[in-house]
């Protein structure tokens, strides 16, 4: 009986996280636009995540504005955890290191995770709220118009 507990945990999960990322879009690369309304647009802040190889673990990455940075990330279903957040160590002007220190401190308690109806990507969490946009031909986060 434990046996077949363990077997089932273990392939739970392993399934889990493929499901709980079925409708985050990973693979996919944004741009922050905004954050808690403050536009950034300009700041070149950018957030990405995918799967890290046979392991199935989801990784994120991107540019902070001054540093890069990488994480952990764990779905489910509507929430999101960034954890682990490692960046680089650059310093740059202090107007820049403000915004990528709001930008880090939301990705910290991000909780919540959704897709508006213009397809952009919206993290949430007690600091703050971020809006994202697809970077380049990303357009596959946009509603398909139904038939």
């Amino acid at each position: 009986m434990i046996r077949i507990f363990s077997f089932f945990f273990f392939a739970f999960a392993l399934i889990a996280p493929a499901a709980a990322q079925g409708n985050f879009p990973v693979g996919k690369s944004f741009k922050v636009i905004s954050i808690s309304g403050f536009d950034v647009q300009t700041a070149g802040i950018t957030f990405a995540v995918s799967a890290e190889g046979q392991s199935n673990r989801l990784v994120a990455n991107g540019s902070a504005g001054c540093n890069t940075w990488n994480a952990t990330v764990i779905l489910r279903e509507d929430q999101i955890d960034v954890m682990n957040i490692a960046t680089t160590r650059k310093m740059c002007p202090k107007p820049r290191m403000t915004t990528e220190d709001a930008f880090i401190a939301t990705l910290k308690s991000a909780q919540r995770w959704r897709i508006d109806d213009k397809g952009r990507l919206i993290i949430e969490g007690e600091a703050a709220r971020l809006l994202l946009t697809g970077i380049g031909g990303d357009k596959l986060l946009a509603k398909k118009p139904s038939k």
